[in-house]
């Protein structure tokens, strides 16, 4: 491209030359030959004004005279009524340029001059028109090397960016060059590295957020069909069929809601829901593992039927987070209860473990962990609960005691 505007330019620039230098050139040309042929006749009138007085007396005229009106290299001939003739000046060889005066009444007078120098003036005016042409094209071409350079420098860039992009580094970003039209396409480009950022973050997040999410449901369904497996009585084993298909169900709303936030995380719609029966659901889910883990699972319910403002399987998500990273990290008793107060309802999960020991990290974010955690089950709860309108806190560290903060229906 650099090359193309280059050459171009240099084309246009020698075209705008030609057009104007040769009709100036050919302008020129006879404006030389028309100011010798004036300046001979000059000279001849000149001369004409010495003689003239002289040619009327029949008094000889002396070349002498005549030479003083005649500069040097010019001839003159001074013809007399009776027929004398006066050379001054050199004999001219070749072709000459001669003018008649028109100012003699009597004699007549011719001056003339070598035409090969009026030729040489005229080639005199041709070089300068060339000279001139010659720096004007090389200016053009000059200024077009460094306007093709402004040009391609942005354009390069982008290529850059566009190749690291290829390459997988969304943070190349092609910034701004300060030409309005290159601006708008590295604008548009900047904008879709951002959307493709974002996009593969969230397919990544999506992949971690699905492989720690679905290992408890895939758990507890392995529990089931193990348990329907070593069953001998009918209904008892229809019984365990009918949990293993719940634990099913979930598994399939787990991933559902893995999707959507994936898909809108800033854009999610709330419902009003039974925070009480969405905790009851879950902790009797939970309670068959802690009672293996030989851990007290206790469950204090005090919303009394009122709505929230949230949904079912976000609430249900972080729940089984709070749950999980309590038989995980914590110990003793695990206490999860509802409240409401002050407009707002808060599911508790609580446990007699250590804590969280004060390190200024902040648990919440991904990839922090403790012992053999994945540092992406609190990050995930976190963002379930601010997607559908709440707010995941560490109210308390040690023992630590999580709490979900949820708008009430009512209030809402």
């Amino acid at each position: 491209m650099r090359r193309r505007l280059i050459v171009s330019t240099g084309l246009i620039a020698v075209a705008a030359v030609l057009i104007l230098g040769i009709p100036l050139g050919i302008v020129e040309a006879r404006r030389a030959r028309t100011e010798a042929t004036q300046r001979l006749e000059r000279e001849a009138d000149e001369v004409a004004a010495a003689v003239d007085d002289r040619v009327e007396a029949h008094r000889p005229i002396p070349p002498a005279l005549v030479a003083r009106h005649v500069r040097g290299g010019h001839h003159a001939v001074v013809v007399t009524p009776d027929g004398a003739r006066i050379d001054a000046g050199p004999r001219i060889r070749g072709e000459a340029l001669s003018q008649r005066s028109g100012a003699s009444q009597r004699a007549t007078i011719v001056v003339s001059e070598p035409r090969e120098d009026v030729d040489h003036r005229v080639i005199g005016v041709w070089l300068l028109i060339a000279a001139l042409g010659a720096a004007g094209v090389a200016a053009a071409t000059g200024l077009a090397a460094v306007q093709a350079r402004r040009l391609v420098r942005p354009l390069d860039a982008m290529a850059v960016t566009s190749r690291r992009l290829g390459e997988g580094d969304f943070s190349a970003r092609a910034g701004r060059f300060g030409i309005p039209e290159v601006d708008v396409v590295a604008e548009a480009l900047d904008a879709s590295a951002e959307r493709i950022a974002g996009m593969v973050a969230r397919e990544r997040e999506f992949s971690g957020n699905v492989s720690h999410q679905l290992r408890t449901p895939l758990t507890a369904l392995r529990l089931r069909l193990e348990e329907v497996a070593a069953l001998d009585d009918p209904g008892e084993r229809r019984a365990e069929a009918e949990l293993a298909l719940a634990e099913a169900d979930r598994l399939d709303a787990t991933i559902g809601a893995l999707l959507a936030h994936a898909r809108s995380p800033d854009d999610q719609r709330v419902a009003d829901l039974d925070l009480d029966a969405v905790v009851d659901e879950h902790v009797q889910r939970w309670g068959r593992v802690f009672r293996e883990a030989g851990r007290p699972l206790r469950v204090d319910l005090d919303l009394g039927g009122r709505r929230v403002r949230s949904s079912a399987a976000a609430t249900g998500q972080v729940l089984d987070v709070l749950l999980e990273n309590a038989l995980r990290h914590g110990d003793g008793a695990v206490q999860v209860t509802t409240s409401a107060g002050d407009g707002r309802a808060c599911l508790a999960v609580a446990d007699e473990g250590p804590g969280i020991p004060p390190s200024g990290v902040d648990i919440f974010e991904r990839g922090t962990s403790r012992l053999d955690g994945s540092g992406i089950g609190l990050h995930l709860a976190r963002a379930l609960a601010r997607a559908y309108a709440g707010q995941l806190v560490l109210a308390q560290p040690s023992p630590p005691r999580f709490e979900l903060r949820l708008r009430m229906a009512d209030d809402a």
